[in-house]
């Protein structure tokens, strides 16, 4: 009978069947029931990979390099693209002071702004600084923003915001003739970047 069987099923039923590895861990277990998960990771991975190296092509490739590394970690260990890139704008191993190219902010952080503003300018070769006087000027961080907005316009620059669903605010300066671009990178990671006027009357 077993050997009737075995050949309907085209296997030898009478001979002891290799033992099964039940050694298997968490990340091939969803990798076989999931198998376009794979395909999505790496077209997430290279959509985020395209947007950064736009988002930090002033800094050196070196850490330009680094930080797109950190990422993709990122995204092969769970995190969704926000995640992601909060990994590189605020994470442990992420932007660096002297090349700097995200602004990052909590709610009431408005005095961190200048620095990080003049880091990125910086990097553009920009040796100018916003001369905000943040602690007597501004009630909160979107106000102290909008002012920073305004006087990098006057440079040919433009400050755009991500949306970050918290109270936290991540933003990036990028030339004017640059706007668009950044736009459709982000929106190819899913990820929303608003122009100043959106993001003030979204937080203003």
């Amino acid at each position: 009978m077993l050997k009737f069987l075995g050949k309907l099923l085209g296997r030898d039923l009478t001979t002891p069947s290799e033992p099964i590895d039940t050694n298997v861990s968490e990340d091939e277990i969803w990798e076989t029931l999931h198998p376009n998960h794979k395909t999505d990771l790496f077209r997430n991975k290279k959509s985020l990979q395209a947007f950064l190296e736009f988002a930090m092509r002033q800094l050196s490739k070196t850490e330009s390099q680094r930080l797109c590394r950190v990422a993709k970690r990122a995204l092969s260990q769970g995190e969704n693209m926000l995640g992601a890139l909060g990994e590189v704008v605020s994470g442990e191993e992420g932007q660096r002071r002297g090349q700097w190219a995200f602004i990052q902010l909590d709610y009431a952080a408005w005095d961190e702004i200048a620095w990080q503003a003049s880091e990125i300018l910086k990097t553009y070769g920009v040796n100018l600084s916003w001369d905000g006087d943040c602690k007597a000027n501004f009630s909160s961080t979107v106000e102290a923003l909008s002012d920073l907005s305004h006087w990098l316009i006057d440079k040919g620059f433009a400050l755009l915001h991500f949306e970050t669903e918290s109270d936290s605010y991540y933003s990036i300066i990028v030339k004017k003739s640059d706007l668009l671009v950044a736009k459709q990178l982000a929106a190819a990671t899913q990820l929303t970047l608003y122009e100043h006027a959106e993001f003030f009357h979204k937080n203003g």
